[in-house]
């Protein structure tokens, strides 16, 4: 899996042999950054200095792309250590170390937030109702910039009830994929 652009284009992103994590596709992650910048967000330049919430990171494919294009800073969240210890390691081999940090827990539980974020990135396991723990996680223990933009990827079949504060801005399918761009709208 490489890093499609950016100044880390063609870095090839590390993942386990034996995992049971499914990383977003060079196809996905194609179809997400151009939507976050062009159309609605053509003006925002969101992706460029964003600080970036990655839910169900993974190895990190996801924040590593926006780290790539532009952005501030990236925190992984995963239940693996092993996962993140893999994203640390090549964080450090592509020098970006000091603009990367990760919390071990389960992303249906979030702490209280330490600090905000305005770009989301959800990629939860299929057909396990997580995304809407998530989203009431990420609002009520305060990890939203009033604004924030969230990009969920979800089985094509899953359908999800949005909470107040939450609008859907965009959805697209791809395969057997859906993609959602929610906003975050505080009240």
């Amino acid at each position: 899996m490489r890093i499609i652009a950016g100044k880390h284009k063609n870095r090839v992103i590390p993942t386990l042999k034996k995992s049971d994590y499914r990383p977003s596709t060079a196809k996905f992650r194609e179809a997400l950054f151009s939507i976050l910048s062009s159309g609605n967000f053509a003006d925002t330049r969101l992706i460029n200095g964003a600080q970036v919430l990655d839910l169900f990171a993974g190895t990190g494919s996801l924040s590593f792309e926006a780290l790539s294009r532009g952005a501030n800073s990236v925190t992984l969240v995963d239940s693996c250590l092993e996962h993140l210890d893999l994203a640390m390691e090549f964080a450090r081999k592509i020098g970006e170390i000091d603009n990367i940090s990760v919390l071990v827990t389960d992303a249906t539980f979030l702490p209280k937030a330490e600090r905000k974020y305005n770009l989301v990135f959800m990629d939860p396991p299929y057909n396990k109702r997580f995304v809407v723990k998530s989203l009431i996680c990420l609002v009520k223990n305060g990890w939203l910039t009033n604004g924030a933009i969230i990009a969920v990827e979800m089985n094509k079949r899953e359908s999800i009830e949005l909470m107040d504060g939450i609008s859907l801005v965009k959805e697209k399918v791809y395969g057997n994929n859906k993609l959602l761009i929610l906003k975050y709208d505080q009240k």
